[in-house]
């Protein structure tokens, strides 16, 4: 009986807390099947399930898109660049690229209207993490909560064609540094899922993370589409 109680609990916390993207429901399917499994005692479970809600009503659940075919996450981005040449486009991506990313090194096809450049890219991505910081002589090191820097390794594939580009962004890869294990981490974006597999400590961490990897996402497309868009003033001598 007391296992069902806990189901149900399961199942109201996840009726409570909106669907901000497909990979949620994978999070109430990973804490209950390891709950069957018994790798959680009754009490551990509904510790977990309520710190979980605490960290849901407080922060929130990252928003990243999810691949239902692949079941991998990506981001992707369509964008209408109306009058705007196809051969323009692809040169000012390679252009771009190279500024960016300091780096020429691009795969560039070609079929029928349609043109495709693939490229590796890096950005940096802070989120917040735990530190060991020296506090006094009497106390020593503790736990402080500070901003971490990771360095995020991705796949950029530019589809284009006349007025349009389509941009996806793949196999995503972090490496930082876990400072109060002194450790270097290297994981990739799809690796971090379920959150809730993790341990409990790294659950905010990881959706900062990952809620930071969406803004910085966000924010290089912004800046492409600008430098395609100003391509006119750019070469005026």
């Amino acid at each position: 009986m007391k296992q069902f109680h806990h189901l149900a609990l399961l199942l109201i916390l996840s009726a409570t807390l909106p669907a901000f993207s497909q990979t949620l429901p994978i999070e109430y399917d990973s804490m209950m099947n390891r709950f069957l499994a018994k790798e959680y005692t009754q009490l551990e479970f509904k510790e977990l399930t309520y710190a979980w809600k605490e960290l849901m009503d407080s922060i929130g659940y990252p928003g990243v898109p999810y691949d239902s075919v692949s079941k991998k996450m990506e981001y992707k981005f369509i964008h209408d660049l109306g009058g705007i040449p196809r051969e323009t486009m692809v040169n000012r991506v390679l252009e771009w690229a190279a500024v960016t990313f300091g780096s020429t090194d691009a795969l560039l096809t070609h079929q029928g209207d349609a043109s495709r450049i693939i490229l590796n890219g890096s950005i940096e991505v802070l989120f917040p993490d735990m530190f060991m910081v020296w506090k006094n002589s009497w106390v020593g090191y503790v736990e402080t909560e500070q901003l971490n820097s990771s360095f995020c390794y991705f796949t950029l594939i530019f589809t284009i064609n006349e007025g349009k580009m389509k941009t996806q962004v793949k196999n995503l890869t972090y490496q930082y540094t876990d400072f109060v294990r002194d450790r270097t981490i290297t994981k990739d974006l799809n690796s971090c899922f379920p959150i809730s597999s993790h341990e409990k400590e790294e659950w905010k961490a990881l959706i900062s993370l990952v809620n930071e990897t969406t803004g910085s996402m966000n924010t290089m497309m912004g800046l492409l589409v600008d430098y395609i868009r100003e391509y006119e003033s750019d070469y005026s001598l």
